[in-house]
């Protein structure tokens, strides 16, 4: 990303995601039901239904603890990364299943979008500002807050090497400056 640009996170996050899907074929997983809005849909790789396990994205619906649970489940079964996704005001639904994934050294991987202080589209009900404390407080959890869409590449690239516990990715909705 080109400095002097500007870059919603999330949009740098679905680029990264996407790019890294063609090195990574073990990372699979979704979004909670928001797909299109935290921009992690993996493109052209298909979507895991009944009977059709040849795709890379999964549509949880709006179950958040549940999808937070799966993406651990694959992670734990082997050979698999798992991933889930959805707007960070959420993220409290996710956090048992989180702690335990720090407690059991799953490398998942969750992004949280929509991370703002900002008033968005769905008003003052959708400004997370506490909820940063509140993960990166819990032992064993990486969390990355990327200031831009070219931190947000590295964070994802890191959430990709470790291997220690899981990683979480806040990411704007907002367009911000490329530092």
């Amino acid at each position: 990303y080109e400095v002097g640009s500007s870059c919603a996170t999330r949009t740098a996050c679905g680029d990264v995601m996407n790019a890294l899907s063609k090195v990574v074929p073990e990372l699979i997983g979704g979004s909670a039901d928001l797909g299109p809005s935290n921009k992690t849909y993996l493109k052209g790789l298909g979507d895991i239904g009944p009977g059709a396990f040849e795709g890379r994205n999964i549509r949880f619906g709006i179950r958040e603890l549940a999808m937070t649970a799966i993406a651990n489940g694959i992670t734990a079964y082997g050979g698999f990364r798992g991933y889930g996704a959805t707007f960070f005001v959420f993220s409290d639904y996710c956090k048992p299943a989180i702690r335990l994934g720090a407690l059991m050294r799953l490398p998942s991987i969750f992004v949280f979008s929509h991370d703002s202080f900002y008033v968005g589209e769905d008003g003052p009900t959708h400004e997370p500002v506490e909820h940063l404390a509140s993960m990166r407080v819990i032992p064993g959890l990486t969390t990355f807050r990327p200031a831009d869409a070219n931190e947000t590449a590295y964070a994802w690239v890191e959430a990709i090497l470790n291997t220690k516990g899981p990683t979480c990715i806040m990411t704007t909705r907002q367009n911000v400056p490329v530092l």
